[in-house]
């Protein structure tokens, strides 16, 4: 699977960030986040990153919109890119051993999928 990429896709907004964070949810995040659901050590660097994330995109305590959230995971896949890194497939991942962009990307799919849960998108 290519990467989600925002530019690839001819929609309205809301609807196109819906379908990037979706695109990095089943590649990344949801199984990033069912590990940290298993595991305490990793719930807690989840719950650090997603802070981080949350406060760097919405530093005035509103929730980062998921226009924002997409916005930011795409650029830092293409920043990260640009060093080498290359978004990886869920399954082959080794949560305790996963890089900080790769849990700063589950930590973006947790912080979206508390803005959809919570219906206020």
């Amino acid at each position: 699977m290519d990467q989600p990429r925002r530019m690839d896709r001819d929609l309205p907004e809301a609807e196109l960030a819906r379908f990037v964070l979706d695109r990095y949810a089943r590649r990344l995040g949801d199984a990033g986040r069912a590990a940290a659901a298993r595991d305490a050590g990793l719930r807690a660097l989840l719950d650090q990153l997603t802070a981080r994330v949350g406060d760097l995109l919405a530093p005035d305590d509103r929730q980062p919109t998921l226009d924002e959230l997409a916005s930011y995971a795409d650029g830092l896949v293409d920043a990260a890119s640009g060093l080498g890194w290359t978004l990886p497939d869920c399954e082959d991942v080794l949560w305790r051993y996963a890089d900080e962009i790769t849990w700063r990307l589950v930590a973006v799919c947790e912080l979206a999928a508390s803005r959809v849960e919570g219906a206020d998108v």
